[in-house]
């Protein structure tokens, strides 16, 4: 390797830390096979006490400051991380508190067309129940952001670019007077493509993936690591981190 590029890499390992941006879905006291699945599902003890671990080694910033530190050529001495929700579970209403009091930012990707509270996306839990339209737009809290996870839950890989396109649009349409709204598009399960790519580049969209990887500069997307409890061992194995 050549003397420059080895110079770049230890500064880069020293002085650009790494930025994590962690995920979760619903959060309820206790599992319910009717209103909730495993794999996207944290009992609420444990989730304050995941945020709490967290918080011993991240300083947690807003998803738009995350954008800005990793387009940015200023060092990063302390290691930062955000929080980001998706699906737009009402359960997640409850936990809102507990992440102002620990002055937590989050992120909440919606799905415009459950909306309603109560539409079912095929093939998941039945009753589910969703934040409303009025309840997303109470929340006014400057910790609270509100972006966009396609018009309903479904694999964008799977639409024609006229068929992705118009989600996209609906979606923004109908979450863009949101006060607290901003022009980030979290891709369902972080299925995407050259194509999905291509369309949310052109509006200017920033999209959000999770292959569980860390952010050391904008690549053209943010990546993301689930921290529902499913995943919650295996994602502080992947950090380098332990839950004592």
């Amino acid at each position: 390797m050549p003397i420059v590029q080895k110079i770049k890499k230890k500064y880069a390992k020293r002085f650009r830390k790494p930025i994590e941006v962690f995920l979760f879905h619903a959060v309820t006291e206790e599992y319910d096979e009717k209103q909730n699945m495993l794999i996207d599902w944290s009992q609420t003890e444990d989730f304050k006490k995941h945020i709490h671990v967290l918080k011993r080694r991240y300083t947690f910033v807003s998803l738009e400051e995350v954008y800005r530190k990793l387009n940015s050529r200023i060092p990063r001495w302390r290691r930062y991380a955000a929080l980001t929700c998706d699906d737009g579970f009402s359960s997640v209403l409850d936990v809102l508190p507990f992440l102002a009091k620990e002055g937590i930012p989050v992120t909440l990707f919606i799905n415009p067309k459950y909306l309603d509270g109560v539409s079912h996306r095929e093939g998941y839990a039945e009753n589910q129940q969703y934040i409303t339209h009025d309840q997303l737009w109470a929340l006014t809290s400057p910790l609270v952001t509100v972006g966009m996870h396609g018009y309903e839950h479904d694999d964008s890989t799977k639409k024609t670019a006229e068929e992705f396109n118009w989600s996209v649009e609906k979606c923004k349409e109908l979450l863009q007077s949101h006060p607290r709204f901003v022009p980030y598009y979290a891709y369902t399960g972080g299925r995407h493509s050259d194509l999905t790519q291509q369309i949310l580049h052109q509006k200017r969209i920033i999209p959000l993936m999770v292959r569980g990887k860390s952010n050391t500069k904008y690549y053209g997307a943010i990546e993301r690591r689930p921290i529902d409890s499913y995943y919650w061992e295996k994602t502080l194995k992947n950090i380098g981190m332990s839950d004592s």
